[in-house]
C-alpha cells in the first residue's frame, strides 16, 4: 500500500491565487487595462476631454475575492453613457439663456431639450473583453 499526505495551506493559497502579484490578480489587472483601452477607443469624441479620462481603478482585495474595475473621470461621461431624458434647460445665474441660431443671437428663458440617446462604450468594451476571455 502507498499513501501519499499532503496538506494544503490556505493562507500562502490565498496569497498565491488573489494576494498582491496572484493569479487573480494579474488577470483582473489584465482585464480592467483591456476594458479601459478599449472603452478609450469605443468613446465618443468631440473634444477628446472624456477620452482622456477613462482610467483603470487600483485593485482592492477582501477575503477570497480581487476587485478592479473602469472610470470615466470626466463629469458629463454618466450622461453620454447612459443618455438623457426630454429635460427642461433653464439660466442658473442669469434671466435668459443665450446662443445663436442661423448667425442670430437667440434669447430664452427656457429650452426643452429632446434628450440624448446613450452611448455605452464602457459596458460595450467590457462585454467585447468579457467574451474574448470566456472564448465566444
Amino acid at each position: 500500500m502507498v499513501e501519499y499526505i499532503f496538506r494544503i495551506d490556505r493562507d500562502q493559497l490565498a496569497r498565491q491565487v488573489t494576494g498582491v502579484g496572484g493569479i487573480m490578480t494579474r488577470q483582473v489587472a489584465r482585464l480592467a487595462r483591456r476594458i479601459t483601452n478599449r472603452g478609450s477607443q469605443n468613446a465618443p469624441v468631440d473634444t477628446g476631454n472624456m477620452r482622456r479620462q477613462i482610467v483603470t481603478d487600483p485593485i482592492t482585495f477582501t477575503p477570497g475575492h480581487v476587485h478592479g474595475g473602469v472610470t470615466s473621470r470626466a463629469n458629463y461621461s454618466r450622461w453620454v453613457h447612459d443618455g438623457t431624458a426630454p429635460h427642461i434647460i433653464r439660466p442658473r445665474n442669469t434671466k435668459a439663456l443665450r446662443f445663436t441660431v442661423d448667425g442670430r443671437t437667440v434669447f430664452a428663458r427656457y429650452v426643452n431639450h429632446p434628450g440624448t440617446r446613450a452611448r455605452p462604450f464602457l459596458v460595450n468594451a467590457a462585454r467585447v473583453e468579457l467574451s474574448r476571455l470566456n472564448g465566444s
